[in-house]
């Protein structure tokens, strides 16, 4: 049996990617679902969101804080922390609060062959003082993620939100339509 030239044993694969990525089907780079509104970003914003972390996170052990974060905030936050990158992992990030769930989109670029659209719904709850974020449902275009990666996605993000989480216990946590309203005590 002749072996095929390498050039032709990779046309193959890069052919059919390609056919997902710009065919019909289009399933690499289906647009993510968007906002119900219009989420702007702004340094100001980021600025504040720092700031007010920053305060809650400082203080008396004992203290309570609520802390109240918008859609506009936590985006523009996200989206200063990966503009520090050379080459960021995601662009055009937009977090939104609803329906009780926290809601992600960007596009994924410089980790697949091709950059693509993602999208992520995410639920969250209190246990024992920390906050569990639960990713149940994310996709890479029309391409949806295998329950297997949504939890280990889901334990990356609790082990993240945990280390952010330095010397307060959360005892209430609640997600409403723009904003979630995070209630603690500082240790």
């Amino acid at each position: 049996m002749q072996k095929r030239p390498l050039a032709v044993r990779l046309t193959v694969p890069l052919l059919a990617l390609l056919v997902l990525a710009c065919g019909p089907c289009n399933l690499l780079s289906t647009s993510a679902p968007t906002p119900p509104h219009p989420i702007v970003v702004s340094t100001e914003s980021a600025e504040q969101l720092e700031s007010r972390l920053g305060e809650n996170l400082r203080g008396a052990a004992g203290q309570q804080f609520i802390l109240r974060v918008t859609d506009a905030e936590i985006t523009s936050l996200l989206a200063a922390k990966l503009a520090q990158y050379d080459q960021p992992p995601v662009k055009e990030p937009q977090i939104w609060f609803t329906k009780g769930k926290i809601h992600g989109s960007g596009r994924v670029t410089n980790i697949l062959p091709i950059e693509s659209d993602f999208f992520v719904v995410a639920s969250a709850r209190i246990e024992g003082g920390k906050v569990i974020v639960v990713v149940e449902e994310a996709s890479a275009g029309a391409v949806p993620v295998p329950a297997g990666a949504l939890e280990t996605l889901s334990q990356s993000l609790s082990q993240t939100v945990e280390e952010l989480q330095l010397g307060v216990e959360v005892t209430a946590l609640e997600i409403l339509e723009g904003e979630a309203i995070i209630q603690g005590i500082r240790e």
